[in-house]
C-alpha cells in the first residue's frame, strides 16, 4: 500500500486532523488488500453473472452446468480458486472431472482455456484450483459435466465462492445460482 493512500485513509477516519480530503482515491490497481498476516482479498468483489444448463431434464446423461463469473478490472488480485457448493437439492450429482473446464468468455462465446491444477468434491462442495490465476478484468465460465442430472426434480441452488491468489486468501462469497430440473415422466 503506498504512503499517500495510508495518509488519505487516516485523514478520513481520524477526527480532528485538519487536512484537505481528496475527492477520489487513486485507482485500485495501485494497491491490493494484503494484511500483515498475509491475508489477501479482492478490492472489488467478483460477480456471478449466470448459471445455466444445457439440459434440465432429470436423469439426463448429456448435460453441462455453466457458471459465468466476472472478475472486475479493479479486483486488484488474480483469482486462484473457485468453490461451488450445492446448498439445496435432493440429489448430489457425480461429476466427470475430465470434462470440467474453465475458459474465458461465455457459454456460447468461448476463449482461452485455463488449466486446472486440482479438482475435488467434499460432501456438497466442489473446489477447483487453477494452475495459473485468472487476471483481473476477465469474464470466465466454469463448465461442470455431471455424469447424470439428478433423479429428483426441483430447484437446486449453488453458492459460489472465489479466492484470490496468495498464502492466506479471504473468500468472496458471490450470489447463489439456481438450476431447476423437471421430470419428463409424469410419475417421477
Amino acid at each position: 500500500m503506498n504512503k499517500s493512500l495510508i495518509v488519505t485513509l487516516l485523514l478520513l477516519y481520524i477526527p480532528g486532523l485538519a487536512a484537505p480530503v481528496p475527492a477520489q482515491l487513486p485507482p485500485s490497481q495501485e494497491y491490493a488488500v494484503q494484511l500483515r498476516d498475509g491475508t489477501t482479498a479482492f478490492t472489488s468483489q467478483p460477480r456471478l453473472l449466470s448459471v445455466t444448463t444445457t439440459n434440465n431434464n432429470t436423469r439426463s446423461w448429456s448435460a453441462a452446468y455453466y457458471f459465468t463469473i466476472e472478475l472486475p478490472a479493479d479486483a486488484s488480485e488474480p483469482l486462484k480458486t473457485i468453490q461451488i457448493e450445492q446448498t439445496q437439492g435432493f440429489n448430489i450429482p457425480r461429476y466427470n472431472w475430465e470434462k470440467t473446464t474453465i475458459f474465458t468468455g461465455h457459454r456460447r462465446n468461448r476463449g482461452a482455456v485455463f488449466a486446472i491444477e486440482s479438482a475435488s468434491i467434499s460432501d456438497r462442495t466442489i473446489t477447483l484450483v487453477l494452475d495459473d490465476p485468472i487476471p483481473p478484468g476477465t469474464t470466465f465460465t466454469v463448465k461442470l459435466s455431471p455424469i447424470r442430472n439428478p433423479r429428483t426434480s426441483g430447484v437446486y441452488l449453488f453458492r459460489v465462492a472465489t479466492f484470490p491468489a496468495g498464502e492466506n486468501p479471504q473468500p468472496a462469497i458471490l450470489r447463489v445460482g439456481r438450476l431447476h430440473f423437471y421430470s419428463p415422466y409424469p410419475y417421477y
